[in-house]
């Protein structure tokens, strides 16, 4: 018999849940596939992915101009090197990182690999010898330093080591023979033989130098496409320009500043200068002469320059004059970091809208500026006929000048208009 106590309760419906357990289990089926389908496809397309490269173990010089992807032979997917330039700047060990990836699956996924490579970089170039030293004279009882009469310098090292074979006895006249060697870090050496002489007082030097009149100058190089004019500064004292423009003079390269221990200054006479020479007429540049061995440095000049020049727009490209060569070692910067100089000032002036050029002897121009065909080039040779052989569209012929306007010498020059 049946309690009673059962009687009104409500009966249970048990709940159908065959078709939603079964959907979710679709679902998670589903789910599990892709995970699996996705898996698989970055699995092959990350294990697809591969670098070869030219050499495992490549030896590149010091300073040399090479893509990143100039060592690598082949690759998979899409390849993008941590730099575009290897850094030759340093010797020694180097590392390159190469990112390569594939999209699959329309860019959903974009599986990459970073594959890296150590190259050396050699250098093999011995030290540069500037000025040997050969026939100097010091004052008896003086002291001597090899280094007040040699000059050196290296394309990596930024501080050669210099040794010599012999000894300088200052106590005493005579000639003193003396072997010299200058040896960079990486080992390679320059030696030369030397003679210094002491005596008891020093050679006075006599310029005895031929002047040349500046009509005689054009007269002698004149052709089509040339322009002629000077180059000038507080050397100089008080120029007539108008005289200068009688003359036949055409344009005029005026020093704008100059660095000395360390200190910017403006030449006293560049405002009065170009002022004169604007209102002569006269085309005008500038010429900016550098004795700093820092990027922050040439970067501070070109600034200022870009403000002393607010109001003036010259007509040719501002020129970089860097030439201490005489006592380079005490710089202590190599000739690549150098280089590297020139470029910054350019760099930086060309961001407030002026081009550069440089300012280089014949010999520092073949022997320690490099990409001179880059940049506009203001060759100083002072001949009849230059045999340099690189682009240029000035030439510095002379520094024994004479031209109305002014007292005292002049550097001339031509100006290859178009070039």
């Amino acid at each position: 018999m049946r309690s009673d106590r059962y009687k009104d309760e409500p009966v249970k419906k048990k709940r159908k849940r065959g078709p939603l357990k079964a959907l979710l289990i679709l679902i998670l089926l589903l789910v599990v596939s892709i995970a699996a389908a996705t898996a698989y496809f970055y699995k092959n397309a990350y294990d697809s992915l591969s670098v070869t490269f030219t050499d495992e173990n490549p030896v590149v010089d010091f300073g040399e101009e090479l893509s990143s992807m100039s060592l690598v032979k082949d690759y998979s997917g899409e390849i993008s090197p941590s730099s575009d330039m290897l850094e030759t700047g340093s010797a020694g060990q180097m590392q390159v990182d190469y990112t390569v990836d594939q999209p699959v699956l329309g860019g959903l996924l974009n599986p990459s690999k970073v594959f890296s490579l150590t190259y050396i970089v050699e250098d093999k170039v011995p030290p540069l010898k500037i000025m040997s030293g050969d026939g100097a004279v010091v004052e008896r009882g003086t002291e001597f330093d090899i280094n007040n009469i040699i000059a050196y310098g290296d394309n990596a090292d930024p501080d050669p080591i210099v040794t010599v074979d012999g000894k300088v006895d200052t106590s005493k006249n005579g000639n003193y023979p003396l072997h010299v060697n200058v040896t960079d870090a990486s080992g390679n050496k320059t030696e030369w033989d030397l003679k210094v002489t002491v005596a008891d007082t020093l050679p006075e030097y006599t310029d005895d130098s031929a002047r040349t009149e500046f009509a005689d100058f054009v007269s002698a190089n004149k052709g089509k496409g040339l322009s002629f004019g000077i180059d000038i500064s507080a050397w100089q004292d008080e120029v007539d320009f108008k005289a200068l423009k009688k003359a036949g003079c055409e344009f005029v390269i005026i020093r704008i500043g100059y660095t000395y221990e360390d200190e910017l200054s403006i030449d006293k006479r560049f405002r009065e200068n170009i002022d004169g020479a604007r209102a002569a007429g006269l085309k005008t540049g500038i010429y900016y002469y550098s004795t700093d061995n820092t990027e922050e440095e040439v970067r501070y000049a070109a600034d200022w320059i870009t403000e002393t020049l607010e109001g003036y727009t010259p007509d040719l490209p501002i020129a970089f004059d860097w030439e201490d060569f005489g006592i380079y070692q005490s710089y202590r910067i190599s000739l690549h970091e150098l280089n590297r100089l020139y470029d910054a000032f350019a760099d930086e002036l060309s961001k407030a809208g002026y081009g550069c050029m440089l300012y280089g002897s014949k010999v520092y121009l073949e022997n320690v500026w490099e990409k001179t065909d880059s940049r506009p080039v203001w060759l100083a040779h002072y001949t009849e006929k230059t045999d340099y052989e690189g682009p240029f569209m000035l030439w510095q012929a002379s520094c024994t000048g004479k031209i109305s306007g002014i007292s005292g010498d002049v550097d001339m020059d031509i100006l290859y208009n178009g070039n």
